[in-house]
């Protein structure tokens, strides 16, 4: 994670604009909403993944966010152990003071520690930079 994005608590505010992305991975899905408060505030991000095969495998999702000048910065995977079936969903808020121009998620498919499918959503823009 770069030195300029930090996590923040969840604002209480409503949200100003809000997106919603899908990826799908051989065994996973994945679910991402973001709501933009600022040019460098996301809040009340809400994360999901499910795992959509009886493999043996986890899940994992994460958000990626990247700023005005392009840099993508990866945040911390959210993990599924609960197999074939589970759909799990966490909430996240982030600052970045180099702006968040757009964010996305990855949804993968682990054998320990070694991905087996990957899949990236396409980029939420933040209308703060329309």
């Amino acid at each position: 994670m770069g030195a300029a994005a930090v996590a923040a608590l969840a604002f209480a505010a409503s949200p100003a604009f809000a997106g919603d992305v899908y990826a799908q991975a051989d065994g996973s899905q994945g679910w991402g909403e973001f709501y933009y408060k600022s040019r460098t505030e996301a809040y009340n991000i809400v994360l999901a993944v499910q795992d959509t095969k009886a493999d043996g495998h986890h899940v994992r999702v994460r958000a990626q966010s990247e700023d005005p000048l392009r840099n993508i910065t990866s945040y911390p995977w959210r993990y599924d152990y609960q197999g074939y079936g589970s759909k799990l969903s966490w909430t996240t808020s982030l600052t970045d003071s180099n702006g968040i121009w757009a964010m996305r998620i990855q949804v993968c498919t682990y054998e320990g520690d070694t991905p087996v499918s990957c899949d990236t959503s396409p980029w939420d823009g933040n209308p703060y930079y329309g």
